[in-house]
């Protein structure tokens, strides 16, 4: 026994981020074949990861089976149901409080885009995405992510480190390794039992046109589209069906097996020889490196299966705006809604008379071919002190300029 090697049996509660991460790209996202049978750190994470997963549930009326919200395993980039932004239809006035993760990876790339300045007054920038999506997927779809993970590597590290410790002697060490490859291999194969399945409601005949905006604080993202491929981005949703509940009495049994070994190593690698804990340290830290390179493809394969394979690329282009009211006249002008007036309430909810006025204006003059808001006049039933009328006359001065800015972009189809 040696104190020097001794905190090795406590890698059972480290590297469990990355762990749960490659464990969602290889055998959620790309379903390989071939089990993750190597020694891990991350066990006992791992374990309570499956567990969860085992009791989670997605409420799926129309097909055999049980199904479970693969966004419990990972805490990672990926499939969170609420962590959407906020979307409104600017047709039927529907509000979705919380879109999910194919608005959020769209949200997420639209950051990434090289952005247009829009000429004008700035005080606090605005960013708007136009987004131009193809033709809807289908209602039910099991797309698979193209993962480059080449989990032989850690297999061999694990199985060369198990014979290396039995060679030496040091049994313990070796019996412990094995003991992570198999409970580590068991629990990845009960995820293959799962098929990664993409739902979005079927839209109703005649429905209107599914166009709208998605807002996250200052970003805003324009949806143009179908009504089914509208809903695709707003009220789609990944889940992992099983075909009976004996699948996710696997995942129960996975995770038990999990724990149990992290504590089993933690009380019998100390008692290895010094090389043997080596031997063990090395295997924990190859399968680690694995981890580690798998789990950052977990964000860009979330968003290539979502925006790439489901989606089909949609044409997505960025334009910067200086102001809150300049942000929302330019989203009118690329929506074109029926009911502006009350489109510019949700986006701008002052209630003084000028913003009032400000808005009945920009509402009616939308309307026409060519908006012009160099030259308001007042009506006789208006009357505005001077402090007022200069607020007027700057916020006119915004929804100019963003007409203006509608004008130039229009040739690109924004």
């Amino acid at each position: 026994m040696s104190e020097t090697f001794s905190t090795a049996g406590l890698l059972g509660f480290a590297g469990s981020e990355e762990h749960l991460g490659a464990t969602q790209v290889a055998h959620i996202l790309g379903r390989k074949l071939l089990p993750s049978a190597y020694n891990s750190p991350g066990s006992y994470a791992a374990g309570k990861g499956y567990s969860a997963l085992a009791k989670s549930r997605v409420f799926d009326g129309l097909h055999p089976g049980v199904s479970s919200d693969p966004s419990t395993l990972s805490q990672g980039p990926n499939t969170d149901s609420a962590s959407g932004p906020k979307y409104t239809a600017a047709f039927s006035g529907t509000i979705i409080p919380h879109t999910g993760p194919i608005a959020k990876a769209l949200m997420d790339r639209s950051k990434t885009l090289a952005v247009n300045v829009v000429e004008g007054r700035v005080t606090t920038p605005s960013s708007v995405t136009v987004v131009e999506l193809p033709d809807a997927p289908d209602s039910e779809v099991h797309p698979v992510a193209k993962v480059h993970a080449p989990v032989i590597l850690p297999i061999a590290a694990s199985a060369a480190a198990a014979a290396a410790c039995g060679v030496i002697g040091d049994w313990k060490t070796s019996m412990m390794i094995v003991a992570g490859m198999v409970c580590n291999g068991v629990a990845s194969s009960s995820l293959k039992q799962g098929d990664l399945t993409f739902t979005r409601p079927v839209t109703t005949p005649g429905a209107p046109a599914g166009d709208g905006y998605l807002e996250n604080g200052t970003e805003f993202i324009v949806l143009k589209g179908t009504e089914s491929a509208v809903a695709s981005v707003t009220r789609g949703r990944f889940s992992l069906r099983f075909r009976d509940e004996g699948s996710h009495q696997r995942l129960r049994t996975s995770s038990t097996l999990l724990t149990v070994q992290c504590f089993v190593q933690l009380l019998l690698v100390p008692q290895g020889t010094i090389l043997g804990q080596f031997i063990f340290l090395l295997s924990m830290a190859i399968s680690w490196l694995y981890n580690a390179y798998v789990s950052r493809q977990e964000q860009i394969a979330w968003e290539r299966l979502a925006l790439e394979d489901l989606l089909k690329a949609p044409s997505m282009k960025r334009h910067s705006l200086g102001t809150r009211t300049t942000t929302a006249v330019f989203l009118m002008q690329v929506l074109q809604p029926a009911n502006i007036e009350e489109q510019l309430a949700l986006l701008l909810p002052n209630n003084t008379p000028v913003w009032r006025f400000w808005r009945q204006t920009v509402a009616k003059r939308l309307r026409e071919e060519k908006p012009d808001f160099d030259h308001v006049q007042l009506d006789d039933g208006h009357t505005f002190s001077s402090d007022e009328i200069k607020l007027l006359g700057t916020l006119l001065g915004d929804a100019q300029a963003a007409v203006d800015g509608c004008a130039k972009l229009s040739g690109s189809k924004f």
